[in-house]
């Protein structure tokens, strides 16, 4: 234990720690002898400090887990009165007949400030492009809008006047501004479809070795949430003609709502997810499946749909982009439940290509 770089710790069914090993010491700032004997509440803020004794009294008298055997991200207390966000696992053993519990803390400060900062630059990006867009979609329907308002009044003073030769040359322009207007509205559609995207670049792509990047990236993170990841590739799969950084964004985001699925499951039993290959009809399938609790049905209909989301804070964009994004290349994204086994596989098919030049 005190060759571990995580804390570990250990407390007996009354919530007294008995063991504190070095990289605690080292993480919380007390001493062993400062910690040992003490109620565990002392590395808790508020409000789970004055709860966490009913919680252990509940686990005891239910067998029901809210965290052992599942683990979570937890804010602790330092002994200097900071914050601490850790990632912790718990489990339970018997010594001499008596209830034990060994928590490991992981320390994920750096990885916390390193997902807000890419939160907020996500967001800052966001915005820059949604500023340029909109600046852009004013700057161009402003034009024809105007025109059209000037032609209505001048077609508004030849009926006051009696008029009316000129009136249909009037009213022609009317309508030559309004077919101006809606191929500007037509454009910015394209562009939110994904299918007038500039700087698009596809090639011939080895979908394995996206796949195997995407897993790749996606290890550290599952791993320190308690998820196994695991990835089965299609030998010889057939080129696929692709824009390769949106595919493996279509990629990430899956299996990091897989993740997030599995996480927030409360059945005793291994949280997995899994990344696989295969030559389906002339296509190629990449399948993301996850042993969660599968998806609601309160959602099942919207969830393809732009600003529908059953996470908390969550926009609702992400699998509509993804469709979209898996639209624009020829393909299709769809999910199934993995009945009768437990959660949710999503999938999209890529139309195979030769690169024949």
């Amino acid at each position: 234990m005190d060759s571990a770089v995580d804390a570990i710790l250990t407390v007996d069914a009354k919530g007294v720690i008995r063991s504190f090993n070095r990289a605690a010491e080292r993480l919380f700032g007390y001493r062993p002898d400062e910690a040992i004997g003490r109620p565990i509440s002392l590395l808790m803020p508020e409000p789970h400090r004055a709860r966490h004794q009913q919680y252990i009294e509940r686990y005891l008298g239910t067998g029901e887990p809210h965290i052992i055997g599942i683990g979570r991200e937890v804010e602790a207390l330092r002994k200097d009165g900071s914050l601490l966000p850790a990632y912790l696992a718990v489990s339970e053993f018997e010594v001499a007949g008596e209830r034990r519990f060994a928590g490991v803390l992981h320390d994920i400060s750096a990885d916390r400030e390193a997902r807000e900062l890419r939160e907020r630059l996500a967001k800052a990006e966001s915005l820059s492009k949604l500023a340029e867009t909109t600046a852009t979609l004013a700057h161009e329907l402003n034009q024809p809008l105007a025109a059209i308002a000037t032609y209505a009044e001048a077609a508004r003073r030849q009926l006051a006047q009696g008029n009316s030769g000129g009136l249909a040359t009037t009213l022609e322009k009317v309508a030559q501004q309004s077919l101006r207007a809606s191929a500007v509205v037509e454009r910015v559609q394209r562009l939110v479809n994904g299918a007038a995207r500039e700087g698009t670049t596809t090639k011939f792509a080895d979908i394995n070795a996206l796949m195997a990047e995407v897993v790749a990236l996606m290890r550290a993170d599952a791993g320190r949430r308690g998820v196994e990841l695991a990835l089965e590739t299609a030998p010889e799969l057939p080129a696929v003609r692709c824009d390769a950084v949106q595919i493996q964004q279509v990629g990430l985001n899956l299996v990091r709502n897989a993740i997030d699925a599995v996480g927030q499951t409360r059945a005793r039993r291994r949280h997995a997810v899994g990344v696989r290959t295969r030559f389906v009809d002339e296509a190629v399938r990449i399948a993301v499946w996850d042993n969660g609790d599968g998806v609601s049905a309160s959602v099942r209909d919207v969830l393809f749909t732009p600003f529908h989301s059953d996470k908390p804070g969550g926009m609702g964009m992400g699998l509509a982009i993804c469709r979209s994004i898996v639209g624009n290349h020829g393909g299709t994204l769809d999910f199934h439940a993995n009945a009768p086994d437990p959660g949710t596989t999503f999938s999209f098919t890529l139309p195979a290509g030769r690169d024949d030049g």
